[in-house]
């Protein structure tokens, strides 16, 4: 599949972070380059086509989905997240929209046009009153843009959001309309209540969730490898042989 893309820094950022990764859960960029459309240079990608629905549209047709297979999202979307940390890549827009399922029943992550290279200058303002990212998925300090704790801790929050919703079927931090102050002052001043889930051996899996949407990144594990360790045993204990 061909883009056709604007020339700004975040757009060369992308290209950089699906490079670098090279991940066999990212589509592949086969070939970049410019062209110049109307005396204006413009980058294109030429990328890997996935068949697929986006993870919002699965939960569309089914708000609440099975604890397996959010379980099995789980470590997809862990075993990816610990790949950014190595890579010192923070993606910063874990979202439902940003995940493809595959016809072939194959998770993939997209759009790494905000992700965050620990290693490069930053292209936020630091004086801008809020980061960038998804309102309700973005972690409160990437909302503050906060710049030295914006890490890994920030994609497991986004995470942790996600199989939050899976389970219950409801985007804990959204209003109806939205409002974002509203949003922001739930997500700073309020922890999630734990999960009941059926089948959840002694509450693990709500328990390991509660802990990566805690407001405060300290709480939270301190890296995707460690959240990853602490996953592991559990996910091996409950998931169906």
């Amino acid at each position: 599949m061909r883009r056709q893309l604007g020339g700004d820094g975040r757009t060369t950022r992308e290209i950089e972070a699906v490079v670098k990764l090279a991940s066999d859960m990212i589509p592949a960029i086969y070939e970049h380059g410019t062209k110049t459309v109307s005396d204006e240079d413009r980058l294109y990608i030429i990328e890997q086509f996935i068949e697929g629905d986006t993870y919002r549209r699965v939960l569309e047709r089914n708000p609440i989905q099975s604890f397996q297979n959010t379980l099995e999202l789980a470590n997809i979307l862990l075993t990816s997240c610990a790949e950014f940390e190595k890579a010192r890549l923070v993606h910063r827009d874990i979202k439902p929209e940003n995940l493809i399922c595959g016809t072939d029943g194959k998770i993939w992550i997209i759009d790494f046009g905000l992700a965050r290279h620990l290693d490069k200058t930053s292209l936020t303002l630091s004086g801008q009153h809020f980061g960038v990212g998804t309102f309700g998925y973005a972690a409160p300090e990437q909302f503050r843009n906060i710049k030295p704790e914006i890490n890994s801790r920030a994609d497991l929050f986004s995470i942790g959001v996600i199989l939050y919703e899976s389970l219950t079927g409801q985007q804990p931090f959204w209003f109806n309309p939205p409002d974002l102050l509203r949003t922001l002052r739930k997500m700073e001043s309020e922890d999630l209540a734990p999960l009941t889930i059926p089948g959840d051996v002694n509450g693990h899996f709500s328990r390991f969730i509660s802990q990566l949407v805690q407001r405060y990144p300290s709480r939270r594990p301190q890296s995707a490898r460690e959240a990853l360790e602490w996953f592991e045993p559990v996910y091996a204990k409950i998931r169906k042989p």
